[in-house]
């Protein structure tokens, strides 16, 4: 099962690489620039064949893909001609770059459109109950699995987390729980725990937000994709703002780095629809995460061409290159962190 999961991790971010790298290949090639190499996976190479002047390359390590251009590193028109990406206009060079998140951006679109015309699971306005703990004031309650909780002191809940806010505003006192189980509605007095047993929460249940298939017409799957993608690319970036907020705050910061997205994909991924739904979300996070103005990262090279346009020159290649590889060290310090923590959480 370990190798399973292994594998399909690989195959989710070369899937992933693989689409952020064809998008920089079909604009470039849209506006002229010459690729001289379009690779899947990471060299060494093992096979190469040159067609229309682009090398395709099959390369030892399968994960990703890579696209090498004509003038990336800087070149003048004298050396690099009218088809390297150095002498492209601001505006070429920029849309270049931005090509990677947008044909992420269109995978995810594409997923999303999938799932609602082959059935998409959607919150259904309830809490299911997947576990009673002995004793607990569920089960002193008559709570069992199954059961799918409608309110709390005559509060609608409609998610685990507004169950959990709730109960936590009645710790020690009686409270009211609105229940349906197998269609029928009732209610039962229970007092949520102020301290439970190590493991369990205060009314010793184990909850998710319920959920149900639903499906779009045909017709309208690309708008409800369209829809979704939007949601869910605002949630990210709000989700980013509060980690910024609180990094200043020197409150702790929920980030993952790869250790975590793998421990995630094999419990969130096992499955065609929720493999290509878990694709979709990493697929928006990578439009987010590579559009940051950090240097090395294609946002990076987006604020460089801003820095051109203010100062009307370029910054010198030999700079350009320096402030990228300066941040390039800082982003894969940032991941060893990263992964040292989550292999200590996760494993």
């Amino acid at each position: 099962m370990e190798i399973l999961a292994i594998l399909r991790f690989i195959a989710l971010l070369s899937i992933l690489i693989f689409v952020h790298e064809g998008g920089h290949f079909l604009i470039a090639r849209l506006f002229g620039v010459a690729v001289e190499e379009f690779g899947f996976g990471i060299p060494p190479r093992l096979w190469g064949k040159k067609i229309g002047g682009t090398v395709y390359s099959l390369n030892l390590l399968p994960i990703g893909g890579f696209v090498r251009l004509k003038g990336e590193e800087g070149e003048t028109l004298g050396f690099g001609g009218a088809d390297s990406f150095a002498v492209q206009s601001k505006f070429k060079r920029a849309g270049i770059v931005a090509a990677g998140a947008l044909g992420n951006f269109l995978l995810a679109w594409l997923v999303f459109s999938l799932l609602w015309g082959l059935g998409k699971n959607v919150p259904a306005g309830k809490v299911l109950v997947n576990e009673v703990s002995l004793g607990s004031p569920a089960a002193l309650a008559g709570l069992a699995e199954g059961d799918h909780i409608l309110s709390f002191n005559e509060e609608t809940v409609e998610t685990a987390e507004e169950l959990l806010d709730l109960t936590q505003e009645s710790l020690g006192k009686s409270a009211v729980l609105g229940f349906e189980r197998d269609g029928e509605a009732a209610s039962v007095s229970i007092v949520p725990r102020a301290n439970p047993p190590e493991g369990e929460g205060p009314l010793g249940v184990e909850i998710t937000t319920a959920v149900k298939e639903e499906k779009a017409p045909f017709w309208q799957t690309p708008w409800f994709g369209l829809q979704e993608t939007f949601q869910t690319l605002a949630a990210m970036l709000k989700g980013l703002g509060q980690t910024v907020t609180s990094l200043f705050q020197g409150e702790e910061i929920q980030i993952g780095g790869p250790v975590a997205i793998y421990a995630f994909s094999k419990v969130y991924a096992d499955g065609f629809k929720p493999f290509i739904d878990f694709m979709a979300l990493l697929s928006l996070n990578l439009v987010v995460v590579n559009l940051l103005p950090i240097p090395a990262l294609d946002g990076g090279r987006i604020l460089f061409i801003g820095i051109e346009v203010l100062r009307r020159k370029k910054l010198s290649p030999r700079t350009e290159a320096a402030i990228n590889s300066i941040g390039l060290a800082i982003l894969i310090m940032l991941i060893v962190l990263l992964s040292v923590r989550d292999i200590r959480t996760f494993f």
